[in-house]
């Protein structure tokens, strides 16, 4: 999937309004400690209604949007092509460009479970497809930022200056956060197995330091695992567990949120997470670090 198509086709459905993205939107920055936060402050997303993974979207002009066959994300006007198991979108309201969901063509594989080496491969064919630096993320269950049912990750050019830029660099010290965190970062050539093995490794991790906070419970549905974000570039992965998704109704984040980049749609969502506590917050967010 060349990139100047897929630019091509972002810019024609953010055009005709369907896809809405702000380019005019501002980064505002907050130090909290010894933390940069990143607040991306987008009129794109002014109109995203509130979703939780019990929701139906709802119907638009009054036409029944297309769905594959238990999903809950309609995908009518967005396609921009398809993998081996995905099906490629435009996400409807975006905070780059491009901003695009990978979704599994079985529409009842579900957000609360572990990826596959299927949902790597061709999430690693968009990485690699793309000439520029992109990242792609995963928000597994509620409690790891989800709003649908339906199993997808996302790509996106990688944010500058995020909690992980220490990754791209071995002379960079590791970004102290508040919450447990696991990475790896890939040496040599990395391959679908490569891939796989590290989610696989890494997810085992966040999941013992979470059991504590994470228990599953009794009605749980089949396949679940621990609630937690992936992220992943060319270079390198990390894996956190999660164990809430967020503090109010105007203060939750999903996996890029949680390396300190947080899309709003108001000052007043910015004002709301400095009083709450930047740092505090993703320590509630996340499983707190271990002293």
């Amino acid at each position: 999937m060349e990139e100047s198509l897929v630019l091509s086709k972002f810019d024609n459905l953010v055009q005709s309004g369907l896809v809405l993205y702000d380019d005019k939107q501002r980064i505002i920055e907050h130090i909290d400690g010894d933390l940069k936060f990143q607040f991306v402050l987008t009129s794109a997303l002014a109109k995203k209604p509130t979703f939780t993974t019990t929701q139906s979207q709802p119907e638009t002009d009054n036409q029944k949007p297309e769905k594959r066959a238990g999903s809950d994300i309609s995908t009518a006007g967005f396609e921009l092509g398809e993998l081996d198991s995905h099906c490629v979108i435009v996400n409807k309201f975006c905070f780059a460009r491009p901003h695009l969901m990978l979704l599994t063509f079985d529409g009842y594989k579900r957000q609360y479970e572990a990826l596959d080496a299927a949902d790597l491969d061709d999430t690693w064919r968009i990485l690699s497809s793309m000439e520029m630096d992109c990242v792609a993320f995963y928000n597994c269950g509620q409690k790891g930022g989800c709003s649908r049912l339906h199993k997808h990750l996302q790509v996106m050019p990688l944010p500058a200056n995020s909690f992980a830029a220490f990754l791209d660099s071995s002379e960079q010290p590791e970004t102290k956060v508040p919450f447990e965190w696991f990475y790896r970062r890939f040496e040599g050539e990395v391959t679908p197995t490569t891939l796989f093995g590290a989610y696989r490794d890494l997810l085992e991790e966040a999941t013992k330091v979470a059991v504590d906070y994470t228990a599953s419970e009794p009605s749980a549905p089949p396949g679940t695992v621990c609630p937690h974000n992936m992220i992943f570039t060319k270079r390198w992965m990390i894996v956190l567990p999660r164990r809430r998704g967020a503090i109010n109704k105007e203060a939750g984040v999903n996996s890029l949120g949680m390396l300190g980049v947080i899309a709003v749609a108001t000052t007043k969502e910015i004002d709301n997470w400095v009083k709450l506590g930047l740092t505090e917050s993703l320590a509630e967010l996340g499983v707190p670090k271990r002293i």
